[in-house]
């Protein structure tokens, strides 16, 4: 299971953090962060009302890209929005209305179609909140209205407005993920580094952070190429100077589609190489390409699902999640985006139940954002919605997992900890912290 950047990567990472620009949004001070905070609510006059509310329903809709050539990296969040509803449902809704994804828009990959689905699912269908993954996804319209949004951040554009509520955090902190990178180096004692990237701000601004943080801390870049077109990449050339480079690990920025298409190149070309992607740990990718993907390390920030079955008892968040998607959504258990999905419900329903039983949308917004410790059921790292849509995190915490025969198992780990904690400033040679507070998994 992988994510961004969450969802990357998001990756999620694909992740929530392979893809994404850099949200441009002041740091702050603390006094600075403590005034923000307090605002964290509708603007005066916005979301005082309670569409798509009954006595027995909440109808919520979702916008998604469930057709065309991007549905592969955008389609899927639909499932895990789904089945956390009718989990939810199964057991009485909340306050006695039952979470009901009542219209399910596809924007098929088209922005001018993405915008006519906004001002359907607001104006023509009056949906209470909406849940979104698309490339196109522009959040004026969210805004001027004030309803609660929840979904994928795919290129940083959630950070700022007190209604948006990308799944992981609506910041997206290019920095925050190379001192992983920096870990993994140093941990399979590879001496030069090649880094690959799409010719696109959602994959290169990752990339090309990456290699200046790591050129800056000492680390070898012996070969970048973050100009590649993100569809039907020839990747041989690439693959031919990383060998003559001597690079000894790659880290690629690129989708899942893109990745396998290297690691077919790197066994053709006989490279003995360690690769670390932010997108592809699902168990099904895996599983078809096990043959290619030796060496092939994940690096995601949710719990993997991998844990389930390597530590039973530990990540309970975990094995329910896992439970419920095989019941409701099978074929979606393993998918990084149903997980967003999963997380964006789970993100939701909380905020409905803290706003209790005089439901408005300024409500539910103002209620979320009280939250400072949500892990959507201890599947991911705290996210303190007091500060997670306009602050980078200080610290950075995620999961390694490596490709092993045809399983993909957790890897750098202490114990039974799958995850690994970071300053986000120590990029030379990093060590691990403490687990933050509420991390899930055993301190």
């Amino acid at each position: 299971m992988s994510t961004r950047p969450r969802s990357i990567v998001l990756l999620a990472l694909a992740l929530v953090l392979l893809v994404g620009g850099l949200a441009a949004w002041s740091r702050g001070d603390q006094a600075g962060a403590a005034a923000r905070t307090r605002s964290l609510g509708c603007p005066p006059g916005l979301g005082t009302g309670a569409p798509g509310v009954t006595r027995r329903e909440i109808k919520v809709a979702s916008i998604s890209t469930q057709t065309g050539i991007l549905a592969a990296d955008f389609g899927s969040l639909v499932p895990g929005v789904r089945a956390y509803f009718d989990m939810v449902d199964a057991h009485g809704g909340v306050d006695g209305r039952k979470i009901v994804l009542a219209y399910n828009l596809d924007d098929a990959g088209l922005s001018s179609q993405f915008q006519a689905d906004v001002h359907t699912a607001i104006n023509q269908d009056h949906a209470f909140a909406v849940a979104v993954s698309s490339y196109w996804f522009t959040p004026s319209y969210f805004v001027a209205t004030c309803t609660p949004t929840y979904g994928y951040n795919v290129d940083g554009n959630w950070a700022g407005p007190p209604n948006l509520f990308a799944a992981s955090g609506s910041v997206l902190t290019l920095k925050a993920i190379v001192p992983a990178v920096a870990y993994l180096i140093d941990r399979t004692h590879s001496k030069s580094v090649a880094v690959l990237a799409y010719n696109v701000s959602t994959s290169s601004d990752l990339c090309r952070t990456t290699v200046s943080l790591l050129r800056t801390a000492g680390y070898h870049v012996a070969f970048t190429d973050l100009r590649l077109p993100p569809i039907d990449a020839n990747l041989t050339p690439d693959v031919q100077r990383i060998q003559r480079s001597g690079a000894d690990l790659i880290v690629s920025c690129m989708t899942v589609t893109g990745n396998v298409a290297l690691a077919r190149d790197v066994q053709e070309y006989g490279l003995h190489v360690h690769q670390l992607w932010f997108d592809g740990a699902d168990a099904s990718v895996v599983k078809k390409y096990a043959s290619l993907l030796q060496g092939v390390y994940f690096n995601v920030l949710n719990v993997p699902e991998t844990a389930a079955q390597r530590y039973p008892g530990v990540y309970p968040g975990l094995e329910t999640y896992l439970k419920v998607m095989r019941r409701y959504a099978p074929g979606y258990a393993d998918n990084a985006l149903a997980l967003d999905g999963w997380e964006s419900a789970a993100l939701m329903v909380a905020g409905i139940k803290a706003a209790g039983r005089h439901l408005t949308q300024a409500a539910v917004v103002a209620a979320t954002n009280r939250l400072t410790d949500f892990t959507a059921g201890g599947l991911e790292e705290p996210v303190d919605w007091q500060t997670a849509h306009y602050l980078p995190t200080r610290t950075s915490c995620s999961a390694f997992e490596e490709v092993r025969g045809a399983r993909v198992l957790p890897a750098l780990g202490k114990g039974k900890q799958v995850y690994v904690c970071f300053s986000a400033k120590d990029v030379r040679h990093p060590k691990p912290i403490a687990p933050v507070p509420g991390l899930p998994g055993p301190r």
